[in-house]
C-alpha cells in the first residue's frame, strides 16, 4: 500500500513503497540462449528526499507548515498592477487556502503520531543523475513510417517471446503487454527499462492514438496528465506542451466504460481549470464532480513552497468527473470535494504519484485503469503517451540480487494486480 495515513479530509502517502512491492522480483532477460536472473529493484529514494522548504516570501504568522529562508529576491514588473490571469488565480488561492492550510496539518499530525515526518530538514545534498529521455523524438521519427493496414493491423503483443526475444516488438503502433506476474528488465530501443508485472503501454503521441483505441478495453478509471503549456517549460524546454484544445481530439468517449471515473491533473493555472470543467469535460460528455489538492510538502513536514507566494504554489489540482450514460450505476461512491493527497514530491519533473490505492473506493473490484499521457508505468495499468517508459529507465532505479526462493514465477499472487 502506498498509503501511510488515512483522515476524514484525504491521505498521506509513501511514494516509493509501490515500487518497493512491485519490483521485489523481477527478472532480467538475457539474450536467446543465455541464462535468466532474478533482480530486486526499487526506485532509488533520494529522488523523494526533498528535505527543504523553497522559500521565497514572507510568511505569515500562524501558518505553521511554512518556513522563512533566504531573503526574498524581488522580480521586476513591467507593471505595477496585476493581469487578469494574476487576479483569478489569487482568487481561487484564497477559496482552497484554509482548506489546504488546516487539512494538511490534520494529515500531518496524524502522520507524525505514527513515527513520520518528524525528521528535521538537513543541509546536506546528493548529487542526482537525470536520464536523457529521447522518447518523444522517436515517436516524431516513427510517424514517418507509413500506417499498417487498419483491417490487418494487430493492435496488441506480448512483451517477450517464450525465449524471453524482444526484437519483434513495434511500441510505436501496437500496445504492448507484460502478461507476467513479475516485473521484467528488458532491452527496448537500445535502453534497459523496467516493465511492472501485468502493465501495457502504447508509446506515441496524440496523431498514432488508434491503436488504444482498437485494442479493445474500456476504461472504468482514466488519469490524465496532460502537458499544459507553460512559460517556464517552454524556456526549459523539459518536454512538449499541447495547446488546450487540442486534448479534445482524446477519444475519452471510445475508450470509457458506462460511468467511468475520470480524473484530470492541472495546474494552478486558473484558465486552465476553467477550460477542463467549462469545456473539455462536457465535450466528452463527463459530468464534473470535485476538485482534489494535492500538496508537497518536504521530508519534515513543510510546504514546499509558502503557501502565499504569489510564484509557485505548493499544491496541483485534480478535477474529477464522471462519464454519465443511461447504463448508470448509482452504488459508486461520491466523489467528496477538497480531499488531500499529501507527499513528498519526487525531485524528477512532473512526476505525480500513483493515485491507484486512494481511488480504489470510487472504483469497482477489478477496474481496468488507464493513465493518458504518462511517464511511468504501474502494475495492472494500460499507459499511454509519447514518454510513457521514461521514468521506467533502469538507471532511475538501484538494483541487486532477487532471493531465488524457487518458487513459480507464474505465481497466481502477483505483487502488482489491477487497480
Amino acid at each position: 500500500m502506498a498509503v501511510l495515513v488515512r483522515g476524514s479530509n484525504g491521505w498521506v502517502l509513501r511514494p516509493p513503497l509501490l515500487t518497493e512491492e512491485v519490483y521485489s522480483r523481477c527478472i532480467r532477460r538475457r539474450r536467446r540462449g543465455e541464462t535468466s536472473e532474478e533482480v530486486k529493484c526499487c526506485f532509488k529514494k533520494q529522488y523523494f528526499q526533498i528535505s527543504q522548504s523553497h522559500s521565497s516570501v514572507k510568511v505569515p504568522e500562524g501558518d505553521t507548515l511554512q518556513t522563512t529562508g533566504k531573503a526574498a529576491k524581488k522580480r521586476k514588473r513591467k507593471h505595477a498592477e496585476l493581469n487578469q490571469g494574476e487576479i483569478d488565480a489569487a482568487a481561487f488561492h484564497e477559496k482552497i487556502r484554509s482548506a489546504v492550510l488546516t487539512g494538511s496539518e490534520s494529515l500531518l499530525d496524524l502522520a507524525r503520531a505514527l513515527g513520520h515526518f518528524n525528521r528535521t530538514a538537513s543541509a546536506a545534498h546528493e548529487t542526482l543523475q537525470f536520464a536523457d529521455c529521447g522518447l518523444a523524438g522517436l515517436c516524431d521519427m516513427a510517424k514517418e513510417l507509413p500506417l499498417v493496414d487498419e483491417e490487418e493491423q494487430v493492435c496488441s503483443q506480448p512483451l517477450m517471446t517464450e525465449d524471453g526475444d524482444t526484437s519483434h516488438l513495434d511500441l510505436f503502433s501496437r500496445v504492448t503487454e507484460n502478461k507476467t506476474d513479475r516485473g521484467v528488465l528488458v532491452s527496448l530501443l537500445g535502453e534497459e527499462y523496467v516493465i511492472p508485472p501485468h502493465a501495457a503501454f502504447l508509446l506515441s503521441d496524440l496523431t498514432r492514438i488508434q491503436p488504444l483505441v482498437k485494442y479493445g478495453k474500456k476504461f472504468d478509471l482514466m488519469v490524465l496528465d496532460p502537458p499544459w503549456e507553460n512559460k517556464s517549460v517552454k524556456r526549459s524546454r523539459r518536454y512538449r506542451c499541447l495547446p488546450s484544445w487540442q486534448l479534445k481530439q482524446l477519444p475519452i468517449p471510445l475508450l470509457a466504460s458506462p460511468d467511468c471515473l475520470v480524473v484530470t491533473w492541472v495546474t494552478n493555472r486558473p484558465s486552465h481549470l476553467r477550460f477542463v470543467c467549462e469545456e473539455l469535460y462536457p465535450h466528452w460528455g463527463v459530468e464534473v464532480l470535485a476538485e482534489w489538492y494535492w500538496v508537497k510538502v518536504t521530508t519534515a513536514g513543510e510546504f514546499v513552497f509558502p503557501l502565499d507566494s504569489p510564484h509557485k504554489k505548493p499544491y496541483e489540482v485534480l478535477v474529477f468527473g464522471r462519464c454519465r450514460s443511461s447504463v448508470s450505476n448509482t452504488t459508486r461512491p461520491e466523489v467528496e470535494s477538497q480531499r488531500l493527497i499529501v507527499s513528498v514530491p519526487s525531485a524528477l519533473h512532473s512526476q505525480k504519484p500513483s493515485l491507484s490505492d486512494v481511488l480504489k473506493a470510487y472504483i469497482p473490484a477489478g477496474a481496468s485503469c488507464l493513465e493518458l499521457f504518462a511517464r511511468s508505468l504501474q502494475p495492472g495499468w494500460t499507459s499511454w503517451g509519447n514518454e510513457v517508459l521514461k521514468f521506467q529507465h533502469t538507471s532511475y532505479f538501484t538494483q541487486s540480487a532477487g532471493e531465488d526462493e524457487g518458487s513459480d514465477p507464474g505465481r497466481s499472487d502477483p505483487p502488482g494486480t489491477p487497480c
